[in-house]
């Protein structure tokens, strides 16, 4: 193992590069080379990394290895065992770490990150040209989002790592199925209904719950007209036997848009959001490919909140395709084909 294979400069134009050396595709750095990469101490980077695995945000097994490194201590040399952590982990260190040096490493990760989207639009921009600029409203979602919710801090990365992963998706998907990235119209039957009733009554139970912990006032889920009860039925309508949501998916993704964009609450409009979004996911389960909690962690939905709130009104589509690309619905029996999450 190289002593150091990662490190930041400025470059002659002022801005933070990245120098980089790879070993089996990945960047391999121990807990003290991230300390000094990122101008901190070891035990800060150690802190960060357990909450890290803690949050579920990365596999720990999946992005640690032990290498044999030779060392310096005191007159001898030894050969120790070091865990080392892959590029994965790195990002994910750098996002959280408070220091000038970090913040330079942030501003090259989103530039770069930018770079590789706009270099994919421009590589697929016949196909665009066809079926929408998807991807170019990614990009400019996530330079708003960042920007305007100076995100230097763990939910940073998440909002760039959910733009990350549906490029990447959508990258996929475009060699492998041309159709993939239609509305998902996957018809479910048995899907529970929202009802006003039950959702006023989930949230005064959340309500009461952060009232006690300190985390809300009075003014919170508190109903600012009939926006609430407006969207809840527009989830609920069709034409005839035909539903304009017509699976769980959808109605989900539809819930959590217009809760945070109609603001038909006083206060928390992001929170109740959230929270009906999982709420109704948990009610309708029983059509879902996988429990809730395996398909949308905290950090996703704080990510995909934040979206949502910073997206403007012509990216509405692009952003229920992003929360729908996190739900998948169990397959119908009949079905000849199976759901792709787009």
């Amino acid at each position: 193992m190289a002593e150091q294979q990662i490190r930041i400069f400025t470059s002659q134009d002022g801005t933070a590069q990245l120098e980089v050396a790879l070993d089996q595709d990945t960047v391999w750095l121990s807990q003290a080379q991230m300390g000094e990469l990122f101008a901190t101490t070891p035990e800060n980077v150690l802190m960060h990394l357990k909450n890290i695995f803690k949050d579920e945000e990365l596999a720990e097994q999946a992005t640690t290895k032990e290498f044999l490194v030779v060392r310096q201590e005191g007159r001898r040399q030894v050969r120790r065992r070091i865990k080392h952590y892959n590029l994965d982990a790195i990002i994910s260190v750098g996002y959280r770490v408070s220091s000038k040096r970090a913040t330079q490493f942030r501003q090259w990760a989103t530039r770069v990150l930018k770079d590789y989207l706009v270099q994919g639009y421009t590589l697929n921009q016949r196909r665009l040209a066809e079926r929408g600029v998807e991807l170019e409203q990614a990009v400019n979602l996530l330079s708003r989002t960042l920007a305007n919710q100076g995100l230097v801090s763990a939910e940073g990365g998440a909002v760039a790592r959910v733009i990350s992963d549906y490029a990447r998706s959508w990258s996929l998907l475009q060699g492998y199925d041309e159709q993939a990235l239609d509305e998902v119209g996957v018809k479910q039957l048995g899907m529970r209904p929202v009802e006003l009733d039950e959702a006023l009554s989930a949230l005064s139970e959340l309500k009461q719950t952060l009232i006690a912990k300190g985390e809300a006032t009075a003014l919170f889920g508190q109903l600012r007209g009939d926006g609430l009860a407006s969207a809840l039925a527009t989830i609920e309508q069709g034409f005839g036997d035909e539903l304009f949501y017509p699976n769980v998916a959808s109605r989900a993704a539809h819930l959590l848009y217009f809760v945070i964009k109609n603001h038909p609450l006083a206060d928390g409009n992001k929170r109740c959001g959230s929270f009906l979004f999982l709420w109704y996911l948990r009610r309708n389960q029983d059509l879902l490919a996988r429990p809730v909690e395996q398909l949308i962690n905290d950090n996703t939905l704080v990510a995909l909140a934040l979206l949502v709130a910073e997206s403007l009104p012509e990216q509405k589509t692009l952003m229920i395709r992003l929360i729908e690309h996190f739900i998948l619905l169990k397959e119908p029996a009949a079905a000849t084909s199976a759901y792709t999450a787009v």
